[in-house]
């Protein structure tokens, strides 16, 4: 594929309503950045497209999900608040071992749910 400018495009996700809704989940966009701090373009490109979040791999996964054909979607947990008044690294730090059981206590039950469905059913 050809050359697209820093942070500009967008990929569809598979619609996951009702996945979202067994988990008690929240549902949104995703945009990307290049860093794990928060810059002045992060809040453009998030603002421009009703983010809420920003992460570095999704974007990536996305994209050859698209070139590929393949549905794809995300499942996320935040690290560090955007907005917040603490230094990036250390609140990342701080929350990566809440995030990260959140993740492993959620994933089994999106593996569970998902298996047998089609897509629409998502």
């Amino acid at each position: 594929p050809g050359f697209v400018p820093y942070g500009i495009g967008k990929i569809e996700s598979t619609s996951v309503e009702n996945l979202a809704s067994h988990l008690n989940a929240k549902l949104g966009v995703c945009t990307t950045g290049n860093s794990l701090d928060f810059h002045e373009v992060d809040s453009h490109h998030m603002l421009e497209n009703d983010a809420s979040v920003k992460d570095m791999e999704a974007a990536a996964i996305g994209w050859v999900s698209e070139m590929w054909k393949t549905p794809h979607f995300g499942v996320k947990v935040v690290t560090d608040i955007v907005d917040g008044d603490k230094p990036t690294e250390e609140e990342f730090l701080e929350n990566l071992g809440t995030a990260a059981k959140s993740l492993q206590e959620a994933l089994p039950k999106v593996i569970d749910f998902v298996c047998d469905k089609s897509h629409e059913e998502l």
